[in-house]
């Protein structure tokens, strides 16, 4: 008699509801006679006792879940709300914004720009354009603009920084202009909350406001450094915002270094294929706005774009092509990354022996796994849950219970 023991099916990064089930990779290995069960080259038993007299077994591998993350996108825009006196959603500035907000649908949003005066419009944004988002608005401000923060997920905290603190030690006889405002964030299937920062540094082109522009960021590198990182270590976390200069100059220099542990990154539109975020409505040669992502997340970035309607000839709803134009003199940048957390595992064994299953698969400590069982692949029961994992390997034993197909599969909880 000849039988067959399906071993491994793998899947890296599941978390998307619609993508649970599906597998990556399959290990099929035959046994007859007196063979060795093997996987991979490695013996894992006996055939005499591997499988279950006219027995299959089938296990299956599910990293992450249906309320799991697979990647997060975050969006940082200039929203050129300065002197604006209408902020309601009925406005064709504000309407631009949200169309372009609900055709992308950011999972986190970091406007810089937002009228002080009319903060209090946000909330019927969000109810308008993005229903079901959280929103920070304590940031710190100028009297006239500020920064907000969006996001699909929980906000645990949000707190600004640097507000209109001295520069003296930055080497600036002055005061920060705006602040470093902070949104932290519970995000689902992370192992720890994602910290998104935002900021407006100062504008113009004079020697003074390079120097200011300098010093900010001087500050803002001194705080993470000595501040946020002690305070929050192996934490993921981002900077974000209108810096007012380009790539080169002294105020990104300042910012993305060893110390602070930010990288430059340089998304482009994917029509053009230039960086420039500054001035749509006018000539757009200048860099201002920037996500400047931690290591861990900078090793996951996935996509990125600077995003244009303008060269949408036929937009998908509802963006209209000159929501672009319509909404601000900058431009929206995005940046998607995987979920630094969500490493892949693997099925180390499945062997039976005496009427026993035993399954033992990669573990990470501290996660939670379930083992569940069927005979059909569509009716499922679970033979433990919660099953929190001590090591880098778990074991898990079960009865075979007689003959017949049997299928396993383990989840990773987030």
């Amino acid at each position: 008699m000849k039988l067959s023991c399906i071993h491994a099916v793998r899947n890296s990064g599941v978390g998307a509801a619609q993508r649970v089930g599906q597998a990556s990779r399959l290990s099929l290995t035959s046994m007859q006679n007196d063979h060795l069960l093997t996987r991979d080259g490695i013996e894992v038993g006996d055939r005499r006792d591997a499988c279950p007299a006219a027995a299959l077994l089938l296990a299956m591998l599910f990293a992450g879940s249906a309320a799991g993350v697979e990647s997060l996108s975050v969006l940082t825009y200039n929203t050129h709300g300065n002197q604006v006196a209408d902020w309601s959603t009925n406005s064709p500035q504000v309407q631009a914004i949200g169309r372009q907000m609900s055709y992308l649908q950011p999972d986190v949003i970091t406007f810089q720009e937002i009228p002080f005066t009319n903060t209090w419009q946000m909330p019927n944004f969000v109810r308008a354009f993005l229903p079901g988002y959280q929103l920070a608005t304590n940031s710190g401000t100028d009297g006239y603009i500020r920064s907000v923060i969006l996001s699909r997920f929980p906000i645990i905290r949000s707190t600004k920084w640097l507000d209109g603190v001295s520069l003296t030690n930055f080497g600036y006889d002055g005061s920060f202009t705006r602040d470093l405002f902070e949104a932290e964030i519970a995000v689902p299937d992370y192992n720890a909350n994602l910290h998104v920062f935002t900021t407006h540094l100062k504008s113009g082109s004079a020697t003074a406001d390079k120097q200011r522009r300098a010093a900010e960021a001087s500050a803002i590198s001194n705080f993470l450094t000595t501040v946020f990182l002690p305070a929050a270590p192996g934490h993921p976390y981002l900077l974000t915002g209108d810096m007012n200069e380009h790539y080169t100059t002294n105020a990104i220099l300042r910012l993305t270094n060893a110390p602070t542990g930010l990288r430059l990154t340089t998304p482009v539109n994917p029509f053009t294929g230039t960086r420039f975020t500054f001035s749509i409505r006018g000539s757009l040669v200048s860099r201002y706005d920037y996500i400047l992502p931690s290591g861990l997340l900078w090793s996951n970035v996935t996509s990125s774009q600077v995003f244009r309607t303008d060269l949408l000839t036929n937009p998908p709803p509802p963006l209209l092509t000159a929501d672009a134009v319509t909404a601000s003199d900058h431009l929206p940048v995005v940046m998607t990354f995987a979920n630094p957390f969500n490493t892949p595992f693997h099925l180390l064994s499945l062997t039976a022996s005496n009427q026993q299953i035993t399954l033992r698969w990669e573990t990470a400590a501290g996660r939670r796994y379930r083992v569940e069982a069927s005979s059909n692949l569509t009716a499922w029961f679970s033979l433990t849950t919660n099953l929190t994992a001590t090591s880098p390997v778990s074991t898990f034993t079960t009865n075979a219970g007689g003959s017949g197909v049997k299928f396993f599969r383990i989840y990773r909880e987030p």
